[in-house]
């Protein structure tokens, strides 16, 4: 955080400071959790629904803290803001440095993908200055605003995510961020259970145009049924187009080409011109990540070359369709990271480019409410017209999927009994000399499937090593060559 005065943080919040005596004091950092707090960071006491931030004054007085923001009274000796709510007074403080500093900033959300997105996204803006991007899953309206709170002066540039899973909640956070290019990825089946159908997931990712500067720029995707009534949302500001799958909007991809590596290399073709781009990264999908990525970049000042270079030298996210080889038998997919109807569909296309046996270990999907049966039995259903050979399954609803295997499908009670049966389908791969056994493993949060990914790595752990051929450290020339035929070898 920038350096502030606690009289700044009182008029930030709007809040009474108890005492004028310490109105000078500097601060530097904020916090909202005592297990973490640092000497010298301000608490603010959160309330929630299952805790309360008022009942650990006493520890965060022991941990260093040197200023409180409370909404109700304590007995604690440290100097304290009152405001009325300390969860708004959190969102105002954000929003106060975002102005304070004034980098360009990206607002990004969506269904899937933004997470990777805002990676690519960062990735180039670097090419031109220092980046804030959100950290984790720091995308909520406690996240955005300790996103916002981590803004130095030398910050020019932000890149913010913002999730939801109720209506209301972009709409707040994209009021803090005020972004200067601001897209909707896409809109998916994902959090039903609080958006109750499709349509309320594109309505609330629509939330994040109102947030927009007065002369932001709204990135519409062309592909998306939704188009036409996210358009409608932008309140008559400027739209940018970008096109997926497809060649009709503004940004779009001609002469696409998955490698070897699952790795995605195309012409990127703009209103300032085209260059070629290749991706470190795998996944058909992640094309149209590249597409939106530059349209954003665009918005705020890259150039194509700045694009080009920053997504060559952008790396996988953690549990976002990372791929390793398990020794010399097992291609590891690490895609555990969430998942929804999209995100499924998409890592199981990439796990049906490699050659040799192709095993699907898929958890439950959460918060599809009414239609959790049948959208995975849907996934079933498209693992197997894709190429998929055998599907292990784990938890309540993703029996769904693997029935629709019948002899190469088994669902689990438990790891322990579905790591058993995946060694037999490799022992199998082995002995008829079908290897490498490509493996994808995916699943939401709550399924806890990074578990697979650790037994999987156990296997033969001393033996692994990242697969080579999309690592090189080389940067691309101003112009890649694509490959000749790329048209016909596509297949998104």
């Amino acid at each position: 955080m920038i350096d502030v005065t606690l009289a700044w943080i009182a008029n930030a919040v709007e809040g009474t400071l108890n005492t004028d005596s310490v109105k000078d004091m500097v601060i530097s950092s904020v916090s909202t959790d005592t297990r973490t707090l640092q000497t010298g960071d301000v608490f603010i006491a959160l309330k929630g629904p299952h805790f309360n931030g008022h009942d650990h004054v006493i520890k965060a007085l022991e941990r260093g803290a040197s200023a409180l923001i409370i909404s109700e009274l304590v007995d604690c000796p440290l100097p304290s803001i009152q405001v009325a709510d300390t969860h708004k007074a959190l969102g105002m403080l954000g929003a106060a440095v975002r102005k304070e500093v004034n980098p360009k900033t990206i607002g990004i959300t969506g269904s899937s993908g933004k997470t990777t997105v805002k990676e690519m996204v960062a990735s180039v803006l670097a090419q031109k200055g220092k980046v804030l991007a959100t950290h984790g899953n720091l995308n909520n309206d406690i996240g955005v605003p300790l996103t916002l709170l981590a803004l130095k002066r030398q910050h020019k540039y932000a890149v913010v995510e913002m999730g939801a899973n109720h209506q209301g909640e972009i709409d707040y956070t994209t009021m803090l961020v005020r972004p200067d290019a601001a897209t909707i990825v896409n809109a998916a089946p994902s959090h039903l259970q609080g958006f109750g159908s499709l349509f309320g997931v594109a309505r609330a990712k629509s939330e994040i145009f109102k947030g927009l500067n007065d002369d932001g720029v709204s990135v519409l995707n062309t592909d998306s049924q939704f188009y036409d009534f996210w358009q409608g949302k932008t309140d008559n500001q400027r739209v940018v187009s970008f096109s997926p799958d497809s060649e009709i909007g503004d940004y779009h991809a001609i002469n696409r080409f998955i490698n070897s590596d699952g790795c995605g290399e195309f012409e990127l073709v703009s209103p300032y011109g085209k260059v070629a781009i290749r991706l470190r990264i795998p996944g058909a999908h992640n094309i149209g990540n590249a597409v939106l990525c530059a349209a954003l970049c665009m918005q705020v000042g890259a150039s194509l070359e700045d694009v080009q270079k920053g997504l060559f030298n952008m790396r996988a996210v953690s549990g976002r369709l990372n791929v390793s080889s398990i020794g010399t038998n097992i291609r590891l997919i690490d895609d555990t990271y969430n998942a929804n109807v999209a995100s499924v569909k998409a890592a199981i296309d990439l796990l049906v480019t490699y050659e040799g046996p192709r095993v699907f270990i898929f958890g439950d999907m959460g918060e599809l409410g009414d239609q959790s049966l049948s959208y995975h039995k849907q996934i079933g259903e498209y693992a197997k017209q894709s190429g998929v050979d055998a599907l292990l399954t784990v938890g309540t609803f993703s029996r769904n999927a693997s029935d629709i295997f019948a002899e190469t499908g088994m669902h689990c009670d438990d790891i322990d009994s579905l790591m058993k049966q995946f060694n037999v389908l490799l022992d199998a791969a082995v002995n008829a000399d079908k290897l490498p056994l490509n493996v994808l493993v995916k699943g939401s949060r709550s399924a806890k499937m990074e578990r697979v990914v650790d037994a999987i790595a156990k296997l033969d752990n001393a033996h692994k090593a990242n697969i080579p051929a999309s690592n090189t450290e080389q940067a691309p020339s101003k112009d890649i060559p694509l490959r000749k035929n790329a048209q016909e070898s596509d297949p998104c």
